[in-house]
C-alpha cells in the first residue's frame, strides 16, 4: 500500500510537471518573460528524465535571454549535465564583467563555499573573505545567501568584518527576515550613529529599510512615503516598485498608477505586471499571462499581487 502511493505520487508529479512545462512553452511563443515561472513551476515537481532535462534547458536559455544570472547560475549548478559548459562560462564572464576587477577564479570559489555555507561551516566562507578583503566580494556572497535565507550567516559575516559592509542593505535584509522587532533594533542602532558620514546609497538603503519595516508593521502609507524617500538619492526604480506595492496594500491602485510610470520591463516581471495593470488595454494584455501571475502571487514579497489578483476572480 505504501509503495504503490509513493509511485502514484510520482506519477501525479510528472503529470503535473508536464502540464506546467506544456503551458511554459506555449507561453514562450508570445511571451518568454512570463513562461519563466511555468517552467520553474514544472522544475518544483521533480520531473524526471527527458521532461527534467526539457525544462532546465528552456529555463535555462530564458535566464540568459532575461540576464537572470544568479538563477541561470544556481540552476546549471544543480544540473551541470543538461547545461553546455560554454553557456555556463558565458555567466561567469557576465557575472565577472558586473563585479570587475574581481576575476572569475575568485567569484567562483566565492560562489561554491557560499552555496553550501551554514552556521555549522561559515569558517571556510569567512576565511575566505578574510583573506581576499574585498567589500565587491562581501557583497557577492551576501547576495548569495539571501537568495538561500541563510540569513543568519550573513550577520555572522558581519560581526566578524563590519567594515567590509559598505552599506546596512543586506544586514538589514536579514535581521527582518528574521523578525520585525529584530530588524526595528537594528534600524534603530543604524540611526543613532548619526555622525557617521553616509554616501547616497547608504542613505537610500536606510530609507529602503524603513519602508520595509513600516511595510512589516502594515503601516503601508508611511512604508510608500520612505520607499519613495529612499529613490531620492539613489536606486529610484527600486523604490518606485516598492512604494507601488505598499500602495496597492493600501487599496489604491489608481493613486498608483497616477504617480508612477512603468515600462515592459524585458527583465522584471513584477515591473511589466504594474505597466499592464496601468495601461488603457491592461486587460488584454493581462489575461494571457493571468497563469504566470498566480504562481507569482505565491511568492514571498508578492502579497500585494493577492489584492490585484485574487483568486475568486
Amino acid at each position: 500500500m505504501f509503495v504503490g502511493a509513493i509511485s502514484l505520487v510520482g506519477t501525479l508529479q510528472e503529470v503535473s510537471a508536464s502540464g506546467f512545462y506544456e503551458e511554459a512553452y506555449e507561453m514562450e511563443q508570445t511571451n518568454t518573460l512570463f513562461a519563466i515561472p511555468l517552467y520553474e513551476k514544472a522544475l518544483s515537481q521533480k520531473p524526471t528524465g527527458k521532461l527534467q532535462k526539457a525544462v532546465v534547458s528552456r529555463l535555462f536559455f530564458l535566464y540568459k535571454k532575461h540576464s537572470k544570472l544568479l538563477d541561470a547560475l544556481f540552476l546549471g549548478s544543480r544540473y551541470p549535465s543538461h547545461i553546455p559548459s560554454k553557456d555556463r562560462t558565458w555567466i561567469w564572464n557576465q557575472l565577472a564583467e558586473i563585479y570587475k576587477p574581481i576575476s572569475v577564479s575568485d567569484l567562483s570559489s566565492t560562489y561554491v563555499l557560499a552555496s553550501k555555507a551554514n552556521l555549522e561551516n561559515i569558517k571556510d566562507l569567512s576565511d575566505h573573505l578574510k583573506q581576499l578583503n574585498l567589500p565587491k566580494l562581501y557583497e557577492f556572497a551576501s547576495i548569495l545567501l539571501l537568495k538561500r535565507k541563510q540569513y543568519k550567516v550573513i550577520l555572522s559575516l558581519y560581526e566578524e568584518s563590519p567594515n567590509m559592509f559598505l552599506t546596512p542593505l543586506f544586514v538589514g535584509i536579514s535581521e527582518f527576515k528574521l523578525g520585525t522587532e529584530q530588524g526595528k533594533e537594528f534600524l534603530k542602532k543604524i540611526l543613532a550613529d548619526s555622525e557617521k558620514e553616509r554616501s547616497d546609497q547608504e542613505k537610500s538603503d536606510i530609507l529602503y529599510l524603513m519602508g520595509v519595516h513600516y511595510r512589516q508593521s502594515n503601516e503601508h502609507e508611511l512604508s510608500a512615503r520612505y520607499f519613495r524617500m529612499s529613490g531620492s538619492f539613489f536606486a529610484k526604480p527600486r523604490a518606485d516598485l516598492e512604494a507601488s506595492k505598499s500602495l496597492v496594500l493600501q487599496g489604491k491602485q489608481k493613486e498608483m498608477c497616477s504617480t508612477f510610470k512603468f515600462g515592459s520591463s524585458p527583465f522584471d516581471e513584477i515591473e511589466t505586471i504594474l505597466y499592464y495593470l496601468c495601461s488603457p488595454t491592461g486587460y488584454q494584455n493581462l489575461k494571457p499571462i493571468l497563469p504566470s501571475i498566480r504562481i507569482l502571487t505565491e511568492r514571498e514579497g508578492n502579497e500585494f499581487l493577492q489584492v490585484l489578483f485574487p483568486k475568486e476572480s
